[in-house]
């Protein structure tokens, strides 16, 4: 397995300190379709299935981008650049939040806001299922980091792949909060909180690793290697 899908799958559990806070209060706000756990449980499948479909139709377009920047023999150099980028949001946070939507795209975010507001209440699987997709698409520092990595992949396959372990990450703790708060303890949520730097980190330190090709083996492939497995690709 491309370690790669492991580091989606460690960041998406590490950044659900981060999830809590952003998606928490939207799972906490969303009604069950009936009483009991089962009902609960149900719903809750139901909302975050809906957000890792998002997250995979995400990947599969950001990998789709990243093939054509293979293509192209820009990757390499996007790669980097990702990763230099991820690892400034973990030591200068603040040097990213200067920057904030503006024009259309605000536009597009509060018509968002507004139908995911409008749907919250809504209580059929479909409405709990599309609810999840609306929520997959809020704003999220964490979902660009790991759609950032997820561009370092070359197909469609690889990049929903990425997405898909990144977002099965975050599900422990966000269904662990919707069947019950105290399920995720204080503790559980300060080491989610320090460990989540750390693991964007180590994603952009394989993303620089990855586009300059130093022949490392899995980690950071020679172009000699990445030519060799793609003529053994059917």
């Amino acid at each position: 397995m491309d370690p790669m899908f492991a580091t989606a799958l460690v960041l998406g559990v590490a950044g659900s300190a981060h999830c809590i806070g952003m998606c928490g209060p939207i799972a906490l706000a969303v009604p069950s379709s009936g009483t009991g756990t089962g009902a609960r449980l149900r719903s809750t499948l139901l909302l975050n299935g809906g957000r890792l479909t998002t997250y995979l139709l995400l990947g599969m377009a950001i990998g789709t981008f990243g093939h054509g920047l293979r293509l192209a023999g820009l990757q390499q150099v996007i790669s980097v650049v990702a990763g230099v980028l991820l690892l400034l949001s973990v030591l200068l946070p603040g040097l990213l939040r200067r920057f904030s939507p503006a024009g259309r795209l605000s536009m597009g975010l509060s018509h968002l806001r507004s139908l995911l507001a409008r749907n919250l209440k809504r209580t059929a699987p479909e409405a709990l299922f599309f609810t999840g997709l609306l929520n997959g698409l809020l704003p999220c520092g964490l979902l660009y980091a790991a759609l950032l990595g997820a561009s370092s992949h070359a197909s469609a396959m690889d990049g929903a792949l990425f997405m898909l372990f990144f977002g099965l990450g975050t599900w422990p703790a966000l269904i662990a909060l919707r069947l019950g708060g105290g399920l995720v303890r204080d503790g559980a949520r300060t080491w989610l909180r320090r460990a989540s730097p750390v693991l964007v980190s180590v994603v952009a330190i394989l993303m620089i690793l990855r586009g300059l090709e130093l022949g490392i083996p899995y980690v950071s492939p020679g172009p000699v290697m990445a030519a060799s497995a793609t003529m053994e690709c059917p």
